[in-house]
């Protein structure tokens, strides 16, 4: 028995050390090659591993706080397959810098698919050719092999058909205690799996009290399972980030749809791929909704709903069959979530209340919940032909119908041939630059802190170099919102103060915050380059500007504001007046740019001729206050005290607009700097509106510039 388990794991990884060969290529199969792992996810993947691996050991031990520098995040919520990480990380010591596990990775994944799907397959039928050959289906599942450009955490789905595996084995000993082991081994490569994972259980266990177990025995299972998660999450950092954090928007964005199953066309990081020979669909579904079955899994379907029909009634009196269907019951309900649709075209929607829709955020790309429901299908379609017919006949039908599925998934399986499903990285221009300067500023920081910053993806190479040792540049499933507003507004509160540290490189986030800070430092030591299509600024390397950096540098003073001219605020506008301390008013019907933090500027130029006696209007289309609290600033116009005002509500202001006038003398170089003092920010968490923990105070709508 034990040379026969030897040989088969020993052929599964045969298998898919060619498979993964086949992906991702020979020369990117190396420990030290991650020219593949460019795209937007997986180079989070690999950055946010370069910090781990570099990092001290800290507790919790997925802490990671030089990736992602004041955001509170770790290791748990990227998608750096923790565990892995962990692993690896004992051995930092002796590993190249450049080494990543990623490809091996992928090899792991297909192998236990194959191996697992093997062990249920033979466990119902002890056929062992029936089983190999049924096994096939699972490792070539366009599911996995269509998410490896994307989220390779996510490529472990031999983790939901463990969870199967266990309830297969009905007189396991110790069943809780393996259920236990593998909910938190899925804990440490991704919550989704922990979530599809305990949600198979409880339905198990609910199952166990249907049928008469003793409720306390049930009970204290349960007990059992909630608190070795917990002590595993624990461990690894996932309460670092508050629970109001964890929940995202999204839900009924990222769904499955009713065709999800047999519509063969998606998309990869680098275009679209069909995934079938026999059928070209019009209708493309997203990445996260994408199901395809294949024609050899299609028939299967076809198979499985003829027999459920057929035999209904046997169905479902057989008490082992109820959790099964409950399980797809419920991972559908999720999947589909409030808004269905059918072919791309939404048949019906209802409203959820806000209790349920918070609690679904945590599923935000709910389709990937269709997964369990996925490889149920196989398992019981495939189960179901052999007991319908006799034992060699089984075996020929399978093995047909495993033809006849690798003919149609050939088109998806050949779109990824040697990593044409992945973008390769570019190299890193100005290298010299980028060596010199990271040799004296270890930390690369920008100028807005958020978790999906563009620098990732445009910085990666920067990130990467052995000389950055922080940088707050980084994506991560959840994040500390509270404390990414907190850091923004320090920083702009320094550089309000034309402080800027020592040994950190900028990345200036967009053109409005490089004509702020340019008009804050101008009279100081403080270089500005453009390089790799991205502004930085460091301290103390003005002398080192080129002439293209000045050159470029001269387009970018203030933006010229015409009489009667008025400029709607838009956060994504990046040719406007706004600079340092805003944030976006998405998600709502108010338009218009929030202050957030202490300090909130305006600058702007005015005409050469413009009359000398000016007025501002700035219209505010909301405030946030505390109960009984009224809002408390002051405007500065030109470093110069210019009003305060203490709001209970807009109503206050005469039109709901801040009028601001002044003398054209007061301009320097006819440049206008407006900045908003903001004593008492508040977040919508704390009023308890929405999970949302920016420190926001006024919605500025928009301004206009008129002669008084």
């Amino acid at each position: 028995m034990k040379y026969k388990n030897i040989t088969l794991i020993s052929f599964y990884g045969f298998i898919s050390l060619l498979i993964t060969i086949y992906i991702l290529g020979v020369d990117n199969i190396s420990f030290l090659n991650s020219s593949w792992l460019a795209a937007h996810d997986v180079s989070t993947d690999l950055i946010s591993w370069k910090f781990f691996k570099d990092d001290i050991w800290r507790f919790p031990i997925g802490s990671n706080p030089n990736y992602g520098m004041d955001i509170g995040s770790g290791i748990a919520f990227s998608g750096s397959v923790p565990i892995m990480a962990i692993i690896f990380k004992l051995f930092a010591g002796l590993l190249p810098f450049k080494f990543h596990y990623f490809g091996f990775w992928i090899f792991i994944c297909f192998s236990l698919q194959g191996y697992i799907a093997y062990l249920i397959i033979y466990n119902l039928t002890k056929n062992q050719l029936f089983a190999i050959v049924g096994s096939l289906f699972f490792i070539l599942s366009p599911t996995i092999i269509n998410r490896l450009s994307f989220h390779l955490s996510l490529c472990a789905h031999w983790l939901i058909l463990l969870g199967f595996y266990l309830e297969t084995k009905k007189n396991l000993l110790n069943k809780n205690f393996y259920w236990c082991v593998l909910v938190s081994i899925s804990s440490l490569v991704h919550f989704y799996f922990t979530i599809m994972l305990s949600i198979i259980y409880f339905v198990f266990l609910i199952s166990d009290l249907k049928n008469n177990f003793y409720q306390s025995k049930v009970y204290k299972k349960a007990l059992i399972f909630l608190t070795s998660l917990t002590i595993t999450m624990f461990v690894i950092g996932y309460f670092e980030v508050p629970f109001t954090d964890a929940l995202a928007y999204g839900y009924g964005n990222y769904a499955l749809d009713f065709g999800s199953l047999i519509i063969p066309k998606t998309n990869v990081v680098n275009g679209n791929v069909n995934w079938s020979f026999f059928f070209n669909s019009n209708q493309e579904i997203g990445a996260e909704g994408f199901a395809y079955l294949g024609l050899g899994g299609i028939s299967f379907l076809a198979f499985a709903v003829i027999m459920l029909i057929t035999n209904f009634k046997n169905y479902i009196k057989n008490k082992n069959f109820f959790p099964y269907i409950l399980i797809i019951l419920i991972f559908l309900i999720i999947a589909l979530t409030n808004k269905i649709h059918f072919f791309n075209a939404l048949i019906f929607n209802f409203e959820l209340p806000k209790i349920f829709y918070g609690i679904l955020s945590t599923v935000r790309a709910s389709g990937r919940l269709i997964w369990p429901v996925y490889y149920l299908i196989f398992i019981f379609s495939i189960i179901l032909i052999y007991k319908k017919f006799p034992k060699k006949n089984s075996t020929y039908i399978l093995i047909a119908l495993f033809v006849l599925q690798l003919i149609d998934i050939y088109p998806g399986i050949k779109r990824h041939f040697n990593s044409n499903a992945f973008i390769i990285e570019k190299k890193l221009d100005n290298y010299a630059f980028w060596d010199n300067i990271t040799k004296k500023n270890p930390i690369l920081r920008t100028s807005y802190l958020h978790n999906q910053s563009k620098f990732l993806f445009q910085l990666r190479e920067v990130l990467l170099l052995k000389n950055i040792k922080k940088t707050d540049i980084s994506i991560h499933g959840r994040y500390n919102r509270k404390k990414a507003s907190i850091s923004r507004s320090s920083l702009y509160e320094m550089f309000n103060k034309k402080t800027m540290p020592k040994n950190i490189i900028f990345a200036i986030d967009n053109l409005n915050h490089l004509r702020n800070l340019k008009f804050l430092f101008r009279d100081e030591n403080v270089g500005f380059f453009l390089k790799n299509k991205t502004w930085i600024m460091v301290n103390g390397y003005k002398n080192k500007m080129t002439e293209y950096d000045k050159k470029n540098l001269k387009k970018y003073d203030p933006i010229i504001l015409k009489i009667n001219n008025k400029i709607y605020f838009d956060f994504k506008n990046i040719d406007s007046i706004n600079g340092l301390g805003w944030t976006h008013s998405f998600g709502t019907s108010n338009k218009g740019l929030w202050t957030e933090g202490n300090a909130s500027n305006l600058i702007f130029r005015l005409e050469e001729n413009e009359a000398n006696n000016l007025k501002i209007a700035i219209k505010v289309n909301s405030i946030i206050t505390k109960d009984n609290e009224p809002i408390i600033f002051s405007i500065n116009l030109n470093d110069n005290f210019y009003k305060k005002f203490i709001l209970n509500n807009i109503n206050d202001l005469k039109d709901n607009t801040i009028y601001i006038d002044f003398n054209k003398k007061i301009a320097l170089n006819n440049i206008i700097h407006i900045k908003f003092k903001i004593d008492n920010p508040v977040t919508k968490l704390e009023l308890l509106e929405s999970p949302d923990a920016r420190k926001i105070g006024i919605l500025v709508e928009s301004l206009i510039l008129t002669k008084n």
